[in-house]
């Protein structure tokens, strides 16, 4: 079976050849395991690996020998009628007949055969090749100049001959000659040989100590080339990432401490400067370089390696840092972290270091063992920082220092003392900071110093260290900012901000804050010096720590309460927020004392932006509302607006310089206006905020500028986390801020948006991967802006504003190309889908469909938004009929997700109750459980006319004819006189009955405590601000008419009540709630501030605004004087007789038109009055009794909270709130839950936001229908006598206590992205509010004093 060129001489030429071709590929490595791993994948990486002889014979031989077993065994397979039926098939039979095919007598000879020849050839090469592998003439490719130790630090020992054959005895050899009693020349050689092998074969040979122990010698020879080509070796060592370099980073670690201890550079006098020429110095610094490099480069691989390869290199690191040789005679030595400080000023090695656990740990571990370390870098700083003053400018110092950047063509070599001095503070600097991160490095402190009299503590070293923020120079070199010990003072004081917890330990003390406020506190002097004023530089740098620690919640509390207070307990004296609020404010209004400049407009709107920080929560609103910085930054951002208008317009006339001026100052005060801008839309990131804007009449501005950075994709500011969704949402929560939004354009938009979802889908672009298919109702890209419509209509004021008396623009034919551009129009196209030419216009209408019936779903859950619905479009009739046109042949329903849809739909808008009082079904199908024969997939039955099937309605037990004696009601049934103690008497038998019998808490007892605890109520002066007006009724009954939406709400109710058997006639009840409302209506237009002038309606705004009214109407113009002595235009238009009940007119601002828009004639309210309709059937239908309640209720704050119409367009109101169109209920309940629920559940707080939703739109929504379809009947009534008895603060209590039982649904909900419609559709089950009243009770002792104050002060004239 021999071949030639497999056997003899042939074979031994063939080997030689294809061993030689291996150089070039292995030049480059460094370990045997890597020349492993090249010579594996060979022949895939070189395309000359086949045209080898002995590879092209070992190919020939394969082929002569094993072809006839692979024929015989393809000839079976085939023979045996076996066809694969698959890939899987396939691979199998593959293996088996090559496992075969190894394990044939054929292979298995050749196998043997083979691998004998080669044996013998190799041993034939070995015996007769006596001339060593590494002076054979081959080509060798290597790293650059591998040859020349001048030119590279790094070198290849392949290229040497090392990688075939080591021999181990040849470092002995290369250690005897770097030995002191050898040569220079020898010592030369004997490198140059040493940097031919890799380092980890040198370190893992037996005579690695010996050789270690020479080169700590040769690295100290005072000759040059030495040095250089030890600093060789060693650079080459760094180059590979083995744990040998732990052994090459020691050695170099302890050549340097040996530099400093036992020889005369570690002598050098700091006061001579250091001369980095010298070339012991210029060793040195070269040495600690590559030290440096090292140290930045290891963390990224040492934690492949055991803990003791970290454990070394942080000790060593630690045992050179450490050396600080003592001052003798008053003489300062340089020591090694000056040389550090000098290749790495910002102390990155550090901050590498302390990044991550595993070496944080070690590193703070050893430097227990070496507090010398901790203690010269504070001691250093400390010194510095109270002798530079006396000395050179840090800029100066700064500016020079930077020179020593790598790369610029001017290069530093001599370093003065005090130059080194500072670069050694700014590393100490960066080290400490980056050490105060974390408990154990601030565990090193307080610090004691003989030199200094008092221990240092983490608060006293950052009171010196703002000192130098405070100081900070007025001009500063750009070249040398990176340097700049303000700069660096102000990075690491906000580094320590941004961490909540650490913010709280570290920075907020009030020794740092009150030091860091002196340039502020300056300017409010009034017996300032004007040279003694610091420099804008150092207000923007205080300005932007303040920012950093305005963002964090510890942060944000400290500044408004001060060190150790709270909202409840207040520290001493006044807190941060007092001075800068007063400083910004000052400065808005240029109210500084005569001798002082007023800042830049850089300046003010930085210190603008910490307060904006603030008053963009609830509790920071809290805090500001007594400086009224809303009115100055209004009355700012007006006169930004004129300046603006009255700047000159450049012309090419004027001279260049002229013109750049021009051109600047117009760019700056359009930038300061819009910056303005900004500060002011912030104010609408709380209910109380968008009433301020309103009252400012500056609410359109602000949602204009919102929209055109909304386009933009713009961020709210650089430390909020999300973006505009949040406050576009607060804003739609009200009639004047969706009246902006509409203005803005931004509702097309977002149709628009939608519409091309639904309907364009994604753009033309090539697709090379099919799209998948969506497998939910709505997908995922339509989720989205189902969210966001549904957050715009989610409150009534908002669907009233833009749809009340609008049609629908109902077309006989639609074209493909028409989209909507109003939400009367998307509704019309997605949601009220009842003709052939709808339903062909759309291209999906099914997903399309589905997508309107859901956002309908979500709408009708607001029982207002429904009624006007339904009276005006009559949905309900449309979608009977749609379910009427789904039936099959045989009058079976047909079941899919659109029929689905519209059965919930018809179930939920007609049925009222809570969450045990209706039925309601699924939207989709469901299947819980495998599918079983006989099973039905939608066992709700569907229907297409009134009323809903029995099934949906559960039997409810009625009224009880037992009477229940407790003590409340022998309490009740006394004839004490009902004063202060008797109403403090039957506060605590409620409460007690409330939480232990909360079942008897009902029927006759309820009417009982109505009926005696108002009266009690009213004679308390501040429970009763309204006097309590006289009603006669009679004519104005009469001539009362109830509109479309509250005559479905009169069904509604009365149905209600029958299904609770709390009404026995239909009718009867019908006609009592129907007289009711109409005297309720007649007797809040006698007090409606709009009823006085029957022929007239007086809108006031002030003058200033005004230059131009265009309208259809009759105009009247007067001037009255307010209050404060000012002159206001008053507004008088007439109606004219053929003037529908929505009234309309426009006022042209001189930047931007305005629309008023009245949608209520005289005044009436536009909902559904639910509280009148919940008395009614608390009550069981007796109109005269519940007449008589809400009569005397009426004069109590409460009704104007509980109660809604009460309120509306009443002269009750304070005029700023009466004209502003926002309700109490929003500005004042819902701007209260925010602010508890900010403190008291964070999480649910975060979850809204992240979620695009606020608290205050659902909460309005449960209490203007009296938690109607939320909550079952019994916890309605107790929620509404609880408010009336307990005060009217448990209103927000119990709201805050919902949101506590919900909590964790909420943080369920919120990361499947559906919260809100989880809020507005589901009932809140296992809600009680007896079982919450002690929560309720904890939260009054907290916030009482807060809340009801500010409950009651908002609705005092």
């Amino acid at each position: 079976m021999s071949q030639r060129g497999l056997e003899g001489e042939d074979l031994e030429k063939g080997l030689q050849q294809l061993v030689n071709s291996f150089e070039t590929h292995i030049s480059d490595l460094e370990s045997p395991s890597q020349v492993k791993d090249v010579l594996v994948q060979l022949e895939r990486n070189d395309e000359n690996f086949h045209k080898h002889e002995f590879v092209k014979q070992l190919k020939s031989r394969i082929d002569d020998v094993l072809r006839p077993c692979i024929d015989e065994e393809i000839e079976r397979n085939s023979t045996a009628g076996h066809v694969p039926l698959g890939g899987y098939d396939v691979e199998r039979l593959v293996k088996q007949r090559t496992e075969a095919i190894m394990n044939s007598k054929q292979y298995k000879d050749f196998k043997q055969e083979l691998n004998s020849n080669i044996k013998e050839a190799v041993e034939h090469l070995i015996i007769n090749d006596s001339t060593p592998y590494e002076d054979h003439p081959t080509d060798r490719h290597g790293f650059p100049g591998s040859d020349d130790e001048d030119s590279s630090s790094c070198g290849s020992t392949f290229c040497q001959g090392s990688v075939m054959m080591f021999d181990p005895d040849s470092l002995k050899k290369i250690a005897d000659d770097l030995s002191k009693s050898k040569s220079y020349q020898q010592k030369r050689d004997a490198l140059v040989k040493l940097n031919r092998h890799m380092s980890a074969d040198i370190v893992n040979n037996n005579n690695w100590h010996y050789l270690r122990k020479q080169l700590l010698t040769v690295l100290g020879d005072p000759n040059d080339e030495l040095t250089q080509l030890s600093q060789k070796f060693i650079a080459k060592a760094f180059t590979s990432t083995c744990h040998q370099t732990r052994e090459i980073y020691t050695l170099l670690s302890e050549y340097l401490v040996n530099e400093f201890e036992y020889r005369d550079t570690g002598t050098q006098l700091l006061s001579q400067g250091l001369d980095i020429d010298r070339p012991e110095q210029s060793k040195l610094l070269k040495a600690f370089r590559l030290m440096n490099e090292f140290q930045q480069e290891a963390p990224n691989y040492w934690i492949r390696y055991p803990d003791k390869y970290l454990e070394d290199v942080v000790e060593s690191t630690l045992k050179l840092l450490s050396i600080h040789p003592s001052h003798q005679a008053g003489n300062i030595y340089i020591t090694p972290l000056h040389y550090i400080a000098l290749v790495d000023p910002k102390a990155n090695w550090c901050i590498k270091w302390m990044h991550g656990n595993y070496s944080r740990r070690a590193l703070l571990i050893s430097l227990k063992s070496h507090k010398k370390v901790v203690e010269n870098a504070v001691h250093h700083c400390l010194k510095f920082l109270s002798t530079i003053k006396s000395t050179t400018k840090p800029s100066d110092l700064a500016d020079n220092i930077s020179r020593l950047s790598i790369g610029t063509d001017i290069r530093r070599s001599y370093y003065t003392s005090t130059e080194l001095q500072y670069i050694y503070f700014i590393h100490s600097l960066c080290f400490i900071g980056r050490l105060l991160c974390f408990l154990n490095g601030r565990s090193f402190f307080p610090i004691k110093y003989r030199d200094i009299q008092d221990p240092v503590t983490v608060t006293s070293l950052l009171k010196s260290l703002v000192m130098i923020v405070v100081d900070s120079p007025s001009v500063l070199s750009s070249k040398s900012e990176s340097l700049d010990a303000a700069g660096l003072v102000s990075e690491v004081l906000k580094d320590l901000c941004s961490c909540g917890r650490l913010c709280e330990i570290c920075f907020c003390r009030n020794e740092i804050t009150s030091t860091l406020l002196i340039p502020i506190s300056q300017y409010l002097n009034t017996n300032i010096r004007l040279e003694d004023l610091p420099s804008e530089e150092a207000l923007i740098r205080v300005a932007d720590i303040l920012c950093v620690v305005a963002s964090d919640d510890y942060g944000r509390q400290h500044l408004m309460y001060g060190e150790g207070g709270t909202m409840f307990s207040k520290a001493r004296g006044l807190p941060p927020i007092h001075y800068i609020c007063e400083f910004t404010k000052r400065c808005l209004k240029k109210d500084l004392p005569p001798v002082i400049t007023v800042p830049s407009r850089t300046v003010i709107g930085v210190y603008l932006y910490i307060c904006r920080q603030l008053y963009i929560t609830c509790d920071g609103l809290y805090s500001l509302h007594h400086y009224n910085l809303h009115s100055c930054v209004a009355d700012a951002w007006e006169e930004a607006c004129q300046a603006g208008e009255r700047a000159v317009t450049p012309t090419p006339s004027n001279s260049n310089t002229l013109i750049s001026k021009t051109d600047d100052d117009q760019y700056s005060v359009l930038f300061w206006e819009q910056s303005l801008l900004g500060s002011l839309l912030n104010f609408a990131s709380t209910a109380r905020g968008i009433l301020l804007l309103q009252q400012k009449e500056i609410i359109n501005e602000c949602v204009s500028y919102m929209y055109d950075r909304y386009k933009q994709k713009l961020q709210v500011g650089k430390f909020e986390k999300f973006g505009y969704g949040v406050m576009v949402t607060q804003v739609a929560g009200t009639a004047p801020g969706i009246a902006a939004l509409q203005n803005t354009g931004y509702i097309k938009s977002l149709i628009h948006e939608i519409w091309t979802s639904l309907e364009c889908g994604v753009s033309d672009v090539p697709v090379y991967t099919p799209k998948s298919w969506p497998v939910d109702v709505i997908d995922r890209g339509s989720h989205k802006h189902l969210i966001r419509i549904c957050n715009i209509l989610s409150s009534f004021s908002a669907v009233f504003e833009l749809l009340a008396t609008k049609p629908l623009p109902t077309k006989d034919e639609y074209s493909f190309r028409e989209m909507p551009d109003t939400i009367a129009g998307l509704i019309d196209r997605v949601i009220m889908v009842d003709t052939d030419a709808k339903e062909h216009s759309l291209f999906n209408y099914e997903h399309s469909h589905v997508f309107g019936l859901r956002t309908l779903s979500v709408m009708v859950s607001c029982l207002d938004t429904s009624l006007l619905l339904q009276s005006q479009y009559k949905y309900q009739d449309m979608l009977l009929q749609t379910q009427s046109d789904n039936k099959t042949k045989g009058d079976q329903y047909i079941i899919d997700m659109i029929s689905t849809e519209r059965n919930y739909l018809l179930v939920s808008s007609y049925l009222i109750g809570g969450p045990t009082e209706r039925i309601l079904p699924p939207h989709t199908l469901e299947q819980p459980k495998p599918y079983e024969e006989g099973e039905v997939l939608y066992p709700y039955p569907m229907f297409s006319t009134y009323p809903v099937p029995r099934v949906y309605i559960p039997n409810l037990a009625g009224r009880s004819a037992m009477k229940q004696d407790n003590e409340m009601s022998k309490f009740l049934a006394g004839k004490a006189e009902k004063r202060m103690s008797w109403l403090e008497k039957c506060r605590n038998l409620f409460y007690n009955l409330l939480t232990k019998k909360s079942d008897q808490v009902k029927g006759t007892l309820l009417q009982l405590l109505f009926e005696q605890t108002v009266p009690a109520i009213s004679q308390i002066k501040d429970e009763s601000i309204y006097s309590l007006t006289p009603y006669t009724g009679g004519e104005a009954i009469n001539s009362y008419n109830l509109s479309p939406l509250q005559q479905q709400g009169v069904k509604i109710a009365v149905r209600y009540g029958v299904h609770l058997k709390v009404l026995n006639n239909a009718t009867e009840a019908t006609d009592s709630l129907t007289h009711l409302l109409k005297q309720t209506g007649s007797f809040f237009l006698q007090k409606s501030k709009y009823n006085k002038s029957p022929s007239a309606l007086c809108i006031l705004y002030s003058k200033r605004f005004i230059t131009n009214i265009t309208i259809g109407l009759y105009i009247c113009w007067s001037e009255e004087k307010d209050k404060e002595g000012g002159t206001l235009s008053v507004i008088k238009i007439s109606r004219h007789s053929n003037i529908s009940n929505r009234l309309k007119f426009e006022v042209i601002f001189h930047s931007f038109t305005l629309t008023f828009e009245l949608v209520h004639e005289k005044g009436c309210y536009p909902g559904f009055d639910w509280f009148t309709s919940t008395i009614f059937l608390m009550f069981n239908g007796n109109k005269e009794k519940t007449w008589k309640f809400l009569h005397k209720f009426s004069m109590l704050v409460t009704s104007g909270y509980l109660w809604l119409p009460r309120l509306h367009c009443s002269e009750d109101l304070p005029q700023s709130i009466l004209y502003s169109g926002i309700h109490p209920l929003f500005f004042s309940t819902a701007h209260n839950i925010e602010f508890i629920l900010q403190t008291e559940l964070p999480l649910v707080a975060s979850a809204f936001k992240m979620s695009g939703y606020t608290p205050s739109q659902i909460c309005v929504h449960w209490l203007k229908q009296c938690f109607w379809n939320y909550l079952d009947w019994t916890d309605i009534c107790q929620y509404i006598i609880t408010c009336i008895i307990m005060g009217v603060d448990y209103q927000v209590y119990i709201c805050i206590s919902i949101f506590h039982h919900l909590q964790h649904h909420i943080l369920q909900h919120m990361q499947t992205h559906d919260l809100m419609i989880f809020l507005k559709e589901q009932p809140i089950r296992n809600y009680k509010v007896s079982e919450n009243l002690k929560y309720m009770k904890s939260l009054e002792s907290k916030f009482r004093k807060i809340v009801l104050k500010d409950m009651v002060s908002v609705l005092k004239k």
